[in-house]
């Protein structure tokens, strides 16, 4: 089974106002999303919660470039001179670049299969000077050099104003659209979200809970309920409606899933109209949104059979 971000059959980009560097990515040869967003970083995973994640969804994972890789995370670099260019390592901690640091999580992350220019970028061998600079990365996650880890990067962004003192912060209201509630915090409650639902499950399962959704694109809307589209659902949107069964329409049969921008862009890119009666299975926070039960919070995201 191939996925889809954040995730699909055909490979995606998944997945959030800072001054960044432009990164671009391999969809069409499109920016998607060039710069880094508030929506981006409420979205982001830390490197631990990543590595929790199972092979095959699209994240956007943020932490530290602490070294560079090549074949193997044993040999990687951790202070210069570096050596490799297919992979960096990603911490939750900055690098102290002594012999006597261990780091508690480390992620590697291919640039080997990345998008266009982001290898040549963003390798620590040709720009030392990236070394602990704070990223969001965004790309599938799987298994690589023998840990968890990212491939297939579609886009990296630097932070170039993260405060290293703040590292639990997370952003403040949704500048990018006021009239959207904010997003709240992620509470798995020990579970791990290990259990797939169905969408009458998952309107009926416990709110402020994160919850793993299995179900059918019939519909889009855009900030409401009221104005949900069943015809045409590839335009213009801001969430993707779930069902049981694609024909379904009855309003308390539908559970809405909000999707943030570079992700719907992706959407459209590779499914166009076809995204309506895709089935994807798709992890986030359970609350309530435009008005009934849904998903606010997208996590991750992918096609299923």
């Amino acid at each position: 089974m191939q996925i889809f971000r954040l995730f699909f059959s055909i490979f995606l980009i998944f997945s959030f106002i800072s001054c960044e560097k432009e990164v671009i990515n391999n969809q069409n040869n499109k920016e998607l999303e060039a710069r880094l967003t508030d929506d981006i970083k409420r979205q982001a995973l830390t490197v631990e919660e990543a590595i929790d994640i199972e092979p095959g969804y699209w994240i956007t994972v943020k932490g530290y470039i602490v070294a560079a890789a090549e074949s193997s995370i044993k040999n990687a670099d951790f202070r210069k001179p570096f050596a490799g260019k297919t992979a960096i390592l990603l911490s939750d901690e900055p690098a102290d670049g002594t012999d006597e640091q261990v780091f508690s999580n480390l992620m590697p992350i291919s640039l080997s299969d990345a998008g266009k220019g982001i290898s040549s970028s963003f390798n620590l061998q040709d720009h030392a000077e990236l070394w602990n600079s704070f990223v969001y990365i965004h790309g599938i996650r799987k298994q690589y050099l023998s840990a968890p880890g990212i491939k297939e990067v579609t886009n990296i962004w630097i932070d170039s104003n993260h405060n290293p003192n703040n590292d639990e912060d997370t952003p403040g209201p949704n500048t990018d659209n006021p009239n959207e509630d904010d997003n709240p915090p992620i509470d798995d409650n020990g579970d791990n979200y290990d259990n797939v639902l169905t969408v009458a499950q998952a309107i009926n399962a416990p709110i402020d809970k994160v919850i793993r959704v299995n179900g059918y694109i019939v519909a889009t809307t855009s900030k409401s309920m009221n104005n949900v589209k069943f015809e045409n659902i590839h335009e213009n949107f801001t969430a993707i409606v779930l069902a049981d069964a694609p024909d379904t329409k009855e309003k308390e049969k539908l559970f809405p899933v909000g999707v943030e921008k570079s992700l719907r862009e992706e959407l459209i890119a590779t499914y166009g109209a076809e995204i309506k009666n895709l089935r994807v299975t798709v992890i986030g926070n359970k609350d309530t949104y435009l008005g009934q039960p849904g998903i606010k919070k997208t996590l991750a995201i992918k096609v299923t059979p």
